[in-house]
């Protein structure tokens, strides 16, 4: 368990600093800014392995009943959740991206809800909680500091991320089973 829960723990230090900017900023003046991006890069890679290989071995003790509901749901919504991780990470300029301004971040709060309350366990609400409380910080503190979406938006823009995020939403919900040893009902 030490090992998984170090690794969420570095993964979002690291994260919760750069979604600071007061912060993030102060850090990437003494390191420099591309120190900064590589020292977040080179802990986050890591904290990702002691997360994976922890996984494993964390103990997965019930919580609470699974809902129905978001087992239900679990396919439309986290499909939706990849449509916006796709707009925001690939930071295409259309409608949805303006709107919500920081869509990957709403994706997130889609998906680590929907997958918090289909699991249950132990582990999977240190993950999928962790992963929710950190997004939520991070659009209030974007929002709040004046980050917002200001561009004129392209409809294709949208269509493209649709495209690609249900692909991608696709290929993932097929591989489940494969990747995360619990298969898409």
């Amino acid at each position: 368990m030490w090992m998984f829960v170090s690794g969420l723990v570095l993964f979002f230090a690291l994260h919760f600093t750069t979604a600071t900017p007061p912060v993030r900023e102060s850090i990437a003046r003494i390191t420099g800014e591309n120190a900064w991006k590589g020292l977040v890069a080179l802990g986050s890679l890591s904290a990702v392995f002691l997360i994976s290989f922890g996984w494993k071995y964390a103990p997965n003790t019930v919580l609470f009943a699974p809902s129905p509901f978001a087992i239900l749901w679990a396919p439309v919504l986290v499909s939706i959740a990849m449509v916006l991780f796709v707009i925001g990470g690939g930071n295409l300029s259309g409608y949805i991206r303006r709107t919500l301004h920081h869509p990957m971040l709403v994706g997130v709060i889609i998906w680590s809800i929907t997958h918090l309350l289909a699991n249950g366990g132990l582990r999977e609400t240190l993950f999928f909680g962790a992963f929710l409380v950190f997004s939520v910080y991070a659009l209030g503190s974007l929002l709040l500091a004046g980050k917002r979406a200001t561009f004129k938006p392209l409809w294709k823009w949208d269509a493209i991320g649709l495209g690609i995020g249900l692909f991608v939403a696709i290929g993932v919900m097929h591989s489940h089973k494969w990747l995360f040893g619990v298969a898409v009902s």
